[in-house]
């Protein structure tokens, strides 16, 4: 039996911290408890002689913390680059071990090395990177810390970048993180290619991408100017900037990214105008440290954020530096539109329609997982000889900020998904005829108090 889980963004909060207000992002220990307890609830009468543990990506938020912001070390860098004992190396270890030590981190982590136990199932861990924790492949000791936090076996080998399932020789379960369909988040536009290999090119996976830049020079990067630029007593003095404070640290949270900006400036109790006041010297100080910073137009330009010339031309509207005395709504919101755009959830089903692995006779992969898009779903790509082919995507788990239809009003839910396959040697709680694989999916969304 396989559980497929991804998209577990456990991240350290301490350095969003306000006085004595903490941020933490990270689900409970009593949500994958329960969770786990479920399913081994679920199993118990099936004939399941082994369990297969896939963390499908993003398990740890390597890049949306300020620690990147102390200096000028940045994650949007290719792994390649990345030398064992270096000093990228050792920033990275520390943000993992900063993570290691949240208390409900520390207590889920524990209760995963002990699911064996749980599940009263022999339970083999395994874990692939995606783009919030791709930095974790870079090395044998980024590698090595993370097996021993997942009670995974030691092995220098790097991290695969899919999982292949294979029943009685033939493979049967492609599973991936899923940003391999997302532009801004992998190396290539896989939207562009006329096939999708299994096995993709490892370097495209080592590059860094648009999305790596915008998890820290707006995600965290915003948070952490607003916080030096009023000072911790002064926000936690003022109610007003207290909460625009909350709401910069949550704003990755919004679903869909399209109304990060309403949630923003829907600050309760407060005109739009008003949180603008607040926000602008913030943004202007955002600005000034791009307008100083020499290798921002070359970044950018690495990145994929804009061609040659446009990047040029940025970096001569930012040496200009007009906007030094305020800066226009409009164009703050022409600023940030790009990156709502590149954040959009959208479904990657056209994408993994191009797999080669599910063409007539190319191979025995009845279904393709993934991640990503924290949208969990069930999609029919094909049936072909009577064989029915699905896409299947694991959601998340973690904190959603909801919002109305048109994105004015917003509340928070916690969202959780199950996904458990059965191949066809095993016999489910629920279809036990053995002839055929079969899954069993639950997309959950919680609310209360602490959502």
């Amino acid at each position: 039996m396989l559980i497929i889980m991804s998209d577990l963004h456990f991240a350290e909060s301490d350095s969003f911290r306000l006085g004595n207000i903490a941020f933490d992002h990270n689900l409970p220990a009593e949500v994958y408890h329960a969770y786990f307890n479920e399913i081994g609830k679920f199993i118990s009468d099936g004939e399941i002689n082994r369990v297969e543990l896939i963390l499908a990506g993003d398990i740890f938020e390597i890049n949306r913390t300020t620690m990147w912001l102390r200096d000028s070390l940045r994650p949007y860098l290719n792994l390649k680059d990345i030398t064992p004992g270096g000093e990228v190396e050792t920033r990275i270890l520390e943000i993992l071990d900063a993570i290691a030590r949240e208390k409900r981190v520390e207590e889920t982590l524990a209760i995963f090395r002990n699911l064996s136990n749980m599940l009263n199932n022999p339970v083999t861990v395994h874990y692939m990177p995606g783009n919030h924790d791709r930095l974790l492949n870079a090395t044998p000791a980024l590698r090595q810390r993370v097996q021993n936090l997942l009670g995974m076996s030691e092995n220098n080998a790097p991290f695969p970048n899919q999982y292949i399932h294979y029943v009685e020789g033939e493979a049967r379960f492609l599973v991936r993180h899923g940003h391999e369909y997302d532009s801004a988040n992998f190396g290539a536009n896989l939207k562009t290619w006329t096939a999708i290999p299994t096995f993709i090119d490892k370097d495209l996976y080592a590059k860094p991408v648009f999305g790596d830049f915008v998890t820290v020079e707006v995600a965290a990067k915003l948070p952490y100017l607003f916080k030096r630029y009023y000072g911790e007593e002064t926000i936690l003095t003022v109610p007003e900037l207290t909460t625009i404070y909350k709401r910069l640290v949550e704003f990755d949270n919004v679903r869909p990214a399209q109304a990060l900006l309403n949630y923003l400036f829907t600050t309760p109790g407060m005109e739009k105008k008003d949180v603008w006041r607040f926000i602008e010297p913030v943004f202007i100080l955002a600005l000034k440290e791009m307008a100083v910073d020499s290798d921002y137009g070359k970044t950018i330009k690495q990145l994929g954020m804009v061609n040659g010339p446009s990047a040029v031309g940025l970096k001569a509207v930012l040496g200009m530096r007009f906007w030094r005395k305020g800066i226009p709504f409009w164009l703050f919101r022409l600023l940030l539109g790009p990156i709502s755009k590149s954040s959009k959830v959208s479904t990657p089903l056209p994408e993994v329609s191009k797999e080669t692995c599910l063409r007539p006779g190319a191979s025995n992969i009845v279904c393709v997982i993934s991640g990503h898009t924290h949208n969990p779903v069930v999609e029919l790509i094909q049936v072909n000889g009577g064989t029915d082919k699905y896409y299947i995507n694991s959601g998340t788990f973690r904190n959603v900020i909801a919002t109305t239809a048109d994105m004015e009003t917003f509340s928070r839910l916690r969202a959780k998904a199950r996904v458990l396959i059965f191949d066809k040697t095993e016999l489910s709680p629920e279809y036990t005829d053995g002839k055929e694989w079969s899954f069993d999916f639950q997309a959950k969304y919680g609310y209360g108090p602490e959502a």
